[in-house]
């Protein structure tokens, strides 16, 4: 009993101690991988989708990877069954896209960057001309040989042994086989690299629509807006389209009898399906002969959304012509859109064919009573081919329409009768207004004459605001009256008349020093306090010093209503203050006020150039 303890304690010891190992293995090369500063990473992780994995060459364990994280030498990259990711290498402006269910594993050696594609598939963009990295050589090692991508743009994919399949979308890849065959495939071409060298060759096939590797832009709206056009079946064979969301998901989607060279319309799910052309003999239903796999991009397009006039509208009006409006929403990435009017179903009899670029609305002028027909279609960057929205009808018919009784307005002057209206430069009349229903009121008119004038000489005057400041002659007193328009010309209200005086802006009255009686007397120390009245209106003041005999001798500006004068020698000298208003405009000058300096101020050099103002 005893040594069964001792070999479960032992037991246990081992265990820890290997566990602990385990971790500190673990946590060692968790730390020290790729921190080496000399090390730098062949690549980065790009754009990912769902759930993608990344195993360095020294762990055993996956480990979830994400967006911008750097790729070093050894490293193997997996994506799940919906997972894929954007491969950026570094220095260079070339990527892969890895699509779903793949492996690869990304190594260097002797200055070329090598792919190990151990299932799925992927997409290699060549890296542009002229650019850092693009004479750097990337290559796909596999058991059968080497396929060399430098100068390609391909299409890559490995299901089970060793084959690798190989499309050339542009550019030219060479293959390299064990045996040390070499076979270069251009733009278009395909092959297959399996364990008996280059295998099979589809050149003889070309696919016309979708074009490979690139972007197809669908109408939306069309039933059939996939063109899928190709060369080189031979004529007689049952052609069927297979699609799927992976390349071991494919179902048949449509088919045709191909008689030569063919083609034929059909829709597919706005996404990233995989596709492929498979031909059969159409009585034995054997496969002839079949198209690479490819994965094709597609992205709707839209005509611009008609928002007014909706289908079969009937519009209504007042008057023919009619400036007809047309709203509408455009897409994201056009670079225009066409607005056609016609008369007729077809759109041959043209009203308007006009370009928009950035507008959301157009007004037709002078549009006659009738149907007519419209459509907006979008023109997208890149293409010259419009994506064409629906034709609709509106009908544009006249209505007489009902005049609806409206009690009159009542207006209300604002202006007041009892106060003049000062004016600077040319006299006018202010006047304004308050009325109950506004929204009932197309415009104003306004009628005055002066006082005592003939009525002949009556000014009229017409406004959209409820105000005025029609031009006088001359001041005065100004009689006024307004009545309301609506919008069919008829006066729906009037006010009573409005007597106005007008007159020029008077000059402020000259202030008075303080006090207002007796002479002014400096203190003993030659400093006199002065104070004069504060005027409304004052912007400033200026206060005019002279001699006994009425000699100016200094004038001095002021922003308030006092101030301290020093180093008056002694006599005695007169003071006169002015304003100046708020426009510039002085007052007249007020009476002298004598100002004494007493002999006792201890003055020794009076001298005007030594007067001190506080």
């Amino acid at each position: 009993m005893r040594s069964q303890w001792k070999r479960l304690l032992w037991a246990a010891v081992l265990s820890g101690c290997c566990l602990m190992a385990t971790f500190a293995w673990y946590y060692l090369t968790k730390t020290n991988s790729h921190t080496n500063e000399n090390e730098k990473p062949l690549a980065f992780v790009g754009k990912t989708h769902e759930e993608i994995q990344r195993r360095p060459a020294t762990r055993l364990l996956w480990q979830e990877v994400a967006t911008g994280e750097p790729l070093y030498n050894g490293e193997a990259i997996r994506t799940s069954d919906k997972g894929e990711v954007r491969i950026q290498f570094a220095d260079s402006s070339r990527y892969l896209d890895l699509e779903p269910d793949s492996l690869i594993v990304i190594q260097q050696n002797k200055g070329e960057i090598a792919l190990d594609l151990m299932e799925g598939s992927l997409f290699v963009a060549a890296a542009k001309e002229g650019t850092d990295g693009a004479g750097t050589s990337l290559v796909l090692n596999s058991a059968s040989g080497k396929v060399d991508l430098s100068k390609a743009s391909a299409s890559l994919s490995k299901s089970g042994g060793s084959q690798v399949d190989v499309q050339v979308l542009e550019g030219s890849a060479s293959i390299k086989d064990k045996n040390g065959t070499n076979k270069v495939l251009s733009t278009g071409a395909a092959g297959a690299l399996g364990a008996n060298g280059l295998q099979f060759n589809k050149a003889d096939l070309q696919i016309i629509s979708p074009t490979p590797g690139k972007v197809a832009y669908v109408d939306a709206d069309e039933k059939d807006n996939l063109t899928f056009k190709w060369k080189g079946f031979p004529a007689g064979l049952k052609v069927s389209l297979h699609t799927g969301n992976s390349r071991k998901d494919m179902k048949e989607w449509t088919a045709v009898t191909a008689q030569g060279d063919e083609s034929f319309k059909t829709s597919l799910p706005i996404g990233k399906p995989y596709w492929k052309l498979v031909a059969k003999d159409p009585r034995s239903g054997k496969v002839v002969a079949e198209s690479s796999v490819y994965r094709t991009d597609i992205q709707a397009r839209y005509a611009p959304t008609m928002v007014f006039p909706m289908a079969d509208a009937k519009i209504p009006v007042n008057k023919a012509p009619f400036d007809m409006s047309f709203k509408w929403e455009k897409g994201d990435e056009t670079s225009h859109i066409v607005l056609e009017v016609a008369k007729d179903p077809g759109l041959r009899q043209k009203v308007l064919t006009k370009n928009f670029t950035s507008e959301d609305g157009y007004t037709l002028p002078s549009l006659n009573e009738g149907e007519y027909y419209w459509r907006m279609s979008s023109y997208y960057e890149g293409s010259d081919k419009p994506v064409l929205g629906k034709i609709q009808k509106f009908t544009v018919s006249k209505v007489e329409e009902k005049p609806v009784a409206k009690d009159p307005v009542d207006i209300k002057w604002l202006t007041p009768e009892d106060r003049i209206q000062f004016y600077l430069d040319n006299p006018k009349l202010d006047l304004s207004w308050a009325v109950n229903h506004n929204e009932d009121v197309a415009s104003w008119r306004v009628k005055y004459f002066e006082e005592g004038d003939d009525p002949s000489k009556l000014q009229t005057i017409e406004v959209k605001e409820n105000k005025a400041e029609p031009q006088i002659t001359k001041p005065g007193r100004y009689i006024a009256s307004l009545e309301a328009i609506d919008k069919e010309g008829r006066v729906i209200g009037s006010a009573p008349h409005r007597k106005i005086a007008v007159a020029p802006l008077p000059l402020l009255p000259p202030p008075k020093l303080l006090p207002l009686e007796g002479n002014l007397t400096a203190q003993a120390d030659g400093r006199t306090e002065l104070k004069w009245e504060k005027l409304d209106g004052a912007k400033e003041y200026m206060l005019t010093i002279s001699n006994k005999d009425g000699k100016e001798l200094k004038t001095l500006k002021y922003t308030t209503n006092q101030t301290a004068l020093k180093n008056l020698m002694p006599g005695e000298y007169q003071l006169r203050i002015s304003a100046v208003d708020q426009h510039g405009r002085t007052s007249e000058i007020s009476a002298p006020r004598k100002l004494i300096v007493p002999d006792k101020s201890n003055l020794k050099a009076p001298t005007l150039k030594k007067i001190k103002v506080n």
